[in-house]
């Protein structure tokens, strides 16, 4: 397994990669089709294809620092899941060397429940930090997320670090 960088050579998946992207996250957590075209320019941004072979097993949308690697989007096609391709790419990750942040929904109910279960089995901790989303869309309310982050909960510092780069960054220009 391997996850590629949207590049010149593998943009034939972007079509198919854009569809699971759209189908696999609400509306308020995803970037319209403007804001997607603007973060595609950043250098820290990375549209990733989670791959074995040829096959296209899912999606890694990442921002890349010096100091962390946020996940924002991660998702697997609908019909490999819970064949261990999430936790092998989550991996691929946590072997960076790198503290991985990434931003789930309270787990309110069953299915974030799981999510939160998943990111947890995967050495992710839970942080102390009220968090509000950067938002990825003109217009939207603030949307509470909880962040995770592994090896270890990011403390008070590393907190406002991530959170000032989310702002400035990664959310819509208003």
């Amino acid at each position: 397994m391997r996850i590629e960088r949207l590049s010149r050579e593998n943009a034939h998946l972007l079509s198919d990669a854009l569809e699971l992207y759209r189908s696999a996250f609400p509306r308020e957590e995803r970037r319209d089709d403007d804001e997607q075209e603007r973060v595609f320019a950043k250098d820290d941004y990375r549209f990733g294809f989670i791959m074995e072979g040829d096959e296209l097993l899912g999606i890694m949308l990442t921002w890349e620092t010096e100091d962390f690697i946020f996940l924002e989007h991660f998702a697997t096609k609908p019909e490999l899941r819970n064949r261990g391709i999430g936790s092998e790419a989550l991996g691929l990750l946590r072997g960076s060397g790198k503290t991985v942040i990434l931003e789930i929904e309270p787990p309110t109910d069953e299915m974030k429940l799981r999510r939160y279960e998943f990111y947890k089995r995967n050495g992710f901790e839970m942080t102390p930090h009220y968090h509000i989303q950067a938002k990825l869309r003109r217009g939207d309310p603030d949307l509470e997320l909880k962040v995770l982050s592994h090896p270890h909960a990011i403390g008070e510092a590393e907190y406002k670090r991530f959170k000032d780069y989310m702002d400035r960054e990664i959310g819509v220009q208003q």
